[in-house]
């Protein structure tokens, strides 16, 4: 495999074929580097620690097999182009600025003070995420800082699915959960990603514990919710919990949770999202 001629037939712009033993490999490398974008250099050597005083192979007889091949020297004249960083920048110069980030106004007083920590512990499939996100939309909505953290691994529809949120009026520097004014545990998975924090917790942290969840042992308050009995898709016990939560003005109030929801949904779907809330507060 000729990887010089490989690369120049990818679109390489730079190309250096050279004897790792060559005088001039330093000058090489250095114009390499020095070149304005994507350059490669393919040397030929020997491997120090393995067969050399059995291995044949002479610095001459690369040399000689270099030789046999089609020479590369730098740059490649089909393909030079100007260099991508300048490129892109040349092209987006043009182009009309951008709008600048979403804003969320501040409209409410949120219920709680201070620094606020909630986990959502869940499985795929249950809208962990989007819960985590609309939490933090209707924490902006107060005017609060907020951070989001997503713990999940790559198969599709199966395994954990954790939410780590943090609300305070003040810039978030750090975003490390270690006492959780509320928890959510929505499935054993979820659970047992957090069974060592879940074990250090105290009264003054709430467990809303869906039915038949399994909780390690801990100092914290725990109430069980049946969403079963009520009905409710195991998809929805997620937003179902924030309604919860708003209802008791517990970290978020149901103007701030109803606020997200209009920012993340439309149509169809809010309608539906803000009847689940309702219901659930009555």
């Amino acid at each position: 495999m000729d990887i010089c001629q490989i690369a120049a037939a990818a679109g390489a712009p730079y190309v250096t074929r050279s004897s790792s033993y060559a005088p001039d490999l330093v000058d090489e490398i250095v114009a390499a580097i020095r070149y304005e974008g994507f350059s490669l250099i393919d040397m030929w050597g020997m491997c120090p620690g393995r067969y050399t005083k059995r291995n044949k192979l002479t610095p001459k007889m690369i040399d000689a097999g270099l030789e046999a091949l089609p020479p590369f020297k730098g740059p490649v004249a089909s393909n030079q182009r100007p260099e991508y960083g300048q490129g892109y920048c040349a092209i987006t110069g043009q182009m009309k600025a951008p709008a600048g980030p979403a804003k969320v106004a501040a409209r409410f007083t949120p219920p709680t003070s201070g620094r606020q920590e909630v986990l959502i512990l869940g499985s795929a499939g249950q809208r962990i995420v989007t819960a985590g996100e609309i939490f933090c939309l209707a924490g902006m909505t107060a005017g609060w800082h907020a951070s989001l953290k997503n713990d999940y691994p790559i198969t599709v529809l199966r395994g954990h699915s954790v939410s780590e949120m943090v609300l305070a009026p003040e810039p978030i520097d750090y975003t490390g959960i270690d006492r959780p004014s509320v928890v959510v545990a929505l499935a054993d998975e979820g659970v047992g990603r957090r069974k060592q924090l879940l074990a250090q917790l105290g009264s003054e942290t709430l467990i809303l514990k869906a039915a038949g969840v399994n909780l390690p042992a801990t100092g914290a308050t725990v109430q069980e919710i049946d969403f079963k009995a009520d009905k409710i898709k195991v998809q929805d016990w997620a937003l179902a919990s924030l309604g919860l939560l708003a209802k008791r003005n517990l970290v978020i109030s149901m103007e701030m949770l109803k606020a997200a929801l209009e920012m993340r949904f439309k149509k169809e779907i809010l309608a539906t999202a803000k009847e689940l809330v309702d219901r659930v507060s009555e």
